[in-house]
């Protein structure tokens, strides 16, 4: 019996390998259609063609096939062009002054099959990035939400700066009155904070206070990535620590000849025009500084001329344009002087994609 079932098996094998046989293959084949990834694209920067590849598709055949491109989706008021869509390497062609996202569909067929893949083209986002600092003292971490723009980021330490900068989309996060949302899961809570944000701004997100009485301030930064003039950098200096007041920096410029000073009086004395002053809590101040003069001494934060911080010192890449970094005050307990001056390089924070 089990022999007669194998004998029946094998022969239902051959009669099913033999109908194959008879399948023209040459009417079917599977298509494996791929447009390329979604690219982010600023015409100030590369122009106004973009070059598409749908070279990568195939078919499992290798019977052939054509190519058919379309546009799905565009800036209202803008008319953006495609050139050879019947190619794999189509060319679009934007208008001037174009902004938002392009959608674009592309079909592979042959005879009455088709397959699709699309693109997503974001020319000229209205993209602002936002950091976040956790600046409360003790053993909880925090982590910022976007909710509409569907951003989760890493959990941050107390008294630490976040590993990344956070691009968000205005034309997908603002809502109609152009505010954004932006969220902080904290101590098993979530804190709010709504704010206008700018394209191409950079905002800083400080929670303050307690882990009792948590706080969250938005700070935008008047001098970032796209706002620095050539030769100089941006420095900015925050007071987050609570209970401290009057703060002012102090430098040792001894090793130029100078003497310990305040950054203000030694920087004047080079040709900055602005000053960080004295900073209260929860302020912050912004200054432009010729590259060619930075140096790495040491700095550190006093109230009424008494030292409160440890030293920092400025640490940022000269050899690239558009850089600027932040200097910090945390409450710190466990440190000598109860607080801690931190510098954060915001340049090295900024994410590529």
């Amino acid at each position: 019996m089990h022999l007669l079932k194998r004998a029946l098996t094998v022969l239902s094998i051959a009669i099913l390998i033999i109908s194959c046989s008879d399948f023209d293959e040459q009417d079917f084949t599977v298509l494996l259609p791929i447009a390329g990834e979604d690219v982010v694209f600023f015409t100030d920067e590369s122009g106004t063609i973009i070059n598409l590849d749908g070279s990568a598709s195939s078919d499992v055949n290798n019977l052939g096939f054509e190519y058919r491109w379309e546009i799905v989706e565009s800036p209202e008021g803008f008319e953006p062009a495609l050139e050879g869509a019947a190619t794999a390497t189509p060319t679009l062609r934007l208008d001037d002054g174009i902004s938002g996202r392009i959608v674009i569909s592309m079909i592979i067929f042959r005879d009455d099959q088709q397959a699709r893949d699309f693109i997503n083209i974001d020319v000229n986002p209205l993209i602002a990035t936002v950091l976040l600092i956790n600046a409360i003292e003790g053993d909880e971490a925090a982590r910022l939400e976007v909710p509409a723009a569907n951003i989760q980021g890493n959990a941050v330490a107390p008294l630490n700066a976040d590993e990344t900068y956070y691009p968000i989309n205005l034309d997908e996060a603002a809502d109609a009155e152009g505010n954004v949302e932006l969220n902080v899961n904290y101590n098993n809570a979530t804190l709010s904070v709504t704010g206008a944000l700018s394209a191409l701004g950079s905002y800083t997100l400080y929670l303050t206070g307690s882990q009792e009485a948590p706080e969250l301030s938005l700070v935008a930064k008047r001098y970032n990535e796209n706002t620095i003039p050539l030769t100089l950098v941006g420095l900015d200096a925050a007071n987050v620590a609570p209970g401290v007041n009057d703060m002012v920096l102090f430098i040792d410029a001894r090793a130029v000849g100078f003497d310990i000073v305040p950054v203000d009086l030694l920087f004047g004395g080079l040709g900055v025009v602005e000053q960080f002053d004295t900073l209260n809590y929860q302020q912050n101040a912004e200054i432009l500084f010729a590259k060619s003069s930075l140096l790495p001494l040491p700095i550190w934060a006093t109230v009424n001329g008494e030292r409160v911080s440890n030293s920092a010192s400025i640490a940022l890449n000269t050899t690239d344009e558009g850089q600027f970094g932040t200097f910090v005050l945390f409450k710190d307990g466990s440190s000598e002087h109860g607080n801690t001056l931190t510098f954060i390089n915001n340049s090295a924070l900024l994410r590529d994609d």
